[in-house]
This record gives C-alpha cells, sequence and structure tokens, in this order.
C-alpha cells in the first residue's frame, strides 16, 4: 500500500488561546456557605476585569468619586476623624464601598463594638474574599478561596449585623443589589462580553508588538529540513534577535553555500486587524457606558476628537448624578443610619472649582 502520510517541515511559535467566560452560579459549598461562581471564584473574575479593562476601571473609580461628593462627614461622637485603630476616614471608606458595590452589586463592612455594646469601630471587608451562608446570616472570610487547598483555619466566621445584637462584638454589614438570590449581580453583567472583547483587544495589540516579525513574514530555509532540536535552537535565535517592538529595523544577515541554499523572507499578506478591531472596539465601550447609564463626558473624555463644552457636561452629570450617583449615596447612608443609629452621615453635594467655572462662582450640582 502506498503510503499518503505528508512530512511537512514546518514550525509554528503560536501558541493555543482559549477564552472562557465564567457565570454568575451559586452552588452548595463544602463549609456551609454558598459557593460564588463555578470555581467558586466569580468576585475574583469580577475584580480582573476592574483591573484589565480601562473603561470599565474609568468608569467604576470615576463613579466612586462622585459618590463620595465634595467631602463625606460623620457627626457622631469619636467618628468625627478617623473610624477605627487603623487610621481610616468615614471618607476612605464610603469610597471603597461604592467601588465594591460598582464593581460586584454589593459591599460589605465590619462593625466592631466596645464593651458597652456601643458601635465603636468600623471596617472595610473586601467582597471578593466573603462568602455567605444561603440566608445571608453568616458569613466567612477568607484570602485563600483562591488556591485548590484553602486551610480550614484561615476561614473566619462572622455573624451578621443586628443593631439589638449588643453582646456581639464583631458582626458584617453585607448589602446587596439582589434580594433574590445569595450574591448580588453586577449591573454591567449585559456587558462581561463587551469587557471581554476590549480586555483581548488590547491583548491582541500588545501580543503584536512582543511577537514583532511573527504572523507578517515567514523565513523559508531552504539547505534541507533540521530535526527538532535544530528547529528548536534556530526558533530561538530568530526570537531573540528580530522579535519585539524594540527590534524593529534590526540587519537580516544570511551566509549560505551558493544562492540555492539562501535564506528567503517572504512577507504575508495579511488582514490588517488593528484597523478592523478599532471599530469592534469603539462599540465595546459604548455597551459598557450604556450598562452604567453614562457617558464619556463626564469622566473628562472628549467625544470624536472633538472636546465637549461646560454645558454639556453639566447636562450629562446632572443626569447621571441623578440616575445612577445619589441611589448609590443614598443606600450607603441608609446603611449607616442603621448602624449608628441615627442620621450621623452626610455626603457634601459635587460642586466645580473656580477654574471650572464662569466668572469664578462655584455651582453645585444636585
Amino acid at each position: 500500500m502506498e503510503n499518503n502520510k505528508i512530512s511537512v517541515a514546518f514550525a509554528s511559535i503560536d501558541k493555543d488561546f482559549e477564552t472562557s467566560i465564567p457565570s454568575n452560579v451559586e452552588g452548595e459549598g463544602l463549609k456551609n456557605y454558598i459557593t460564588w461562581g463555578k470555581d467558586n471564584m466569580y468576585p475574583q473574575y469580577l475584580y480582573s476585569l476592574f483591573s484589565d479593562v480601562s473603561t470599565l476601571k474609568t468608569i467604576i473609580m470615576g463613579t466612586a468619586d462622585y459618590v463620595c461628593g465634595d467631602d463625606v462627614k460623620c457627626s457622631k461622637k469619636g467618628f468625627e476623624i478617623e473610624i477605627n485603630k487603623k487610621g481610616d476616614t468615614m471618607r476612605e471608606l464610603v469610597n471603597l464601598l461604592a467601588r465594591d458595590w460598582l464593581i460586584y452589586g454589593g459591599y460589605s463592612f465590619q462593625v466592631v463594638r466596645n464593651r458597652i455594646g456601643e458601635v465603636a469601630e468600623l471596617y472595610y471587608v473586601d467582597f471578593r474574599c466573603l462568602r455567605s451562608s444561603k440566608k445571608n446570616d453568616l458569613f466567612y472570610y477568607s484570602e485563600e478561596y483562591g488556591k485548590k487547598y484553602a486551610r480550614t483555619s484561615k476561614v473566619i466566621v462572622y455573624p451578621k449585623f443586628v443593631a439589638e445584637a449588643k453582646d456581639v462584638a464583631t458582626s458584617i454589614v453585607y448589602v446587596s443589589n439582589d434580594k433574590s438570590k445569595t450574591y448580588p449581580t453586577p449591573r454591567y453583567s449585559g456587558a462581561i462580553r463587551a469587557c471581554e472583547i476590549e480586555k483581548q483587544i488590547d491583548e491582541y495589540h500588545l501580543s503584536s508588538l512582543e511577537n514583532g516579525f511573527y504572523g507578517s513574514y515567514i523565513f523559508n530555509f531552504n539547505n534541507g529540513v533540521p530535526d527538532d532540536d535544530q528547529k528548536a535552537e534556530i526558533e530561538k535565535n530568530v526570537t531573540e534577535k528580530f522579535a519585539g517592538a524594540s527590534n524593529s529595523g534590526r540587519i537580516l544577515l544570511n551566509f549560505a553555500n551558493g544562492v540555492q541554499n539562501a535564506l528567503k523572507v517572504e512577507k504575508l499578506d495579511t488582514v490588517d486587524f488593528g484597523a478592523k478591531y478599532e471599530s469592534t472596539a469603539k462599540r465595546s465601550r459604548e455597551q459598557i457606558f450604556v450598562a452604567f447609564q453614562a457617558t464619556p463626558i463626564i469622566f473628562g473624555l472628549q467625544k470624536e476628537n472633538n472636546g465637549f463644552s461646560q454645558d454639556e457636561y453639566l447636562q450629562a452629570f446632572a443626569l447621571y448624578n441623578r440616575t445612577v450617583v445619589k441611589p448609590i449615596q443614598k443606600t450607603i447612608i441608609d446603611c449607616f443610619k442603621k448602624v449608628l443609629g441615627g442620621e450621623y452621615v452626610e455626603i457634601a453635594p459635587f460642586t466645580l472649582g473656580e477654574e471650572e467655572t464662569d466668572n469664578n462662582t462655584d455651582k453645585t450640582i444636585e
């Protein structure tokens, strides 16, 4: 029988890449808490999007600053300047709570009472590190949920904060935007794919810079087919000499025994994916802004290289302040009202500075 096998002497340098988007599912855990995500790592995934997707981070950080207004003050005795022994302020706590609300759809903080049962300290709790019982009455804190074999000694259990339970020294306030489930849903859940697209496009451009020649040129060696070790050595040498943005324009030297054995370098006709992805990236950014009911103007981003006027900014912010910022402020202030036993927390309205106003008169944005 004729042997139809074909020997292909081509060495590929690219690696397989597969993208998987986790789902916001809940399941029974091993320690009486409900797992969050298929691998109990969904909040960690959301935080990675926040860290890696510039549009998402801009919106979340900018909105958290807007939530804090010009200042956050607490008039309750003992909390006027610092809210705990670490020296944290109420403004810092509100900023972190607003950020978590925007990233995860919920936030949490720790309440510490003194010996006579009064609320004495407040501490921010990283929402990534918190898991909850089904009824949200017990909370499990650990910084090792990402590890395959987390030590049980590293999981700390806290009860839910109850205003009347003055004998409970330490408890957790847990706030979620979805009362029908154990865990919240981020408001940009419908734009998760858009966030992934922006992230992958950025990685594509970075890879293009790092890979230099590859994907654009093919090196044909015409003096025989080397063995696997020789192929690896050739790939290594070519990569070191010509791959990467810093190697652009370097001279290529070829030494051969005769013209028939000369190295042949051919340029591949490839699609300009950079230009092709530009419209996709733009649409992804628009979807992320839509998820937050936001416009680029309120975060200082000019539109189509035309800039924007102060009136446009004021109108855009007034709408965003009413539909997004104020509801978050109300949620946080109402929460502190229950914890501190009164209306002690006040957020000063955001105002424009003199350098941004007409006739040097401040404008309060309500």
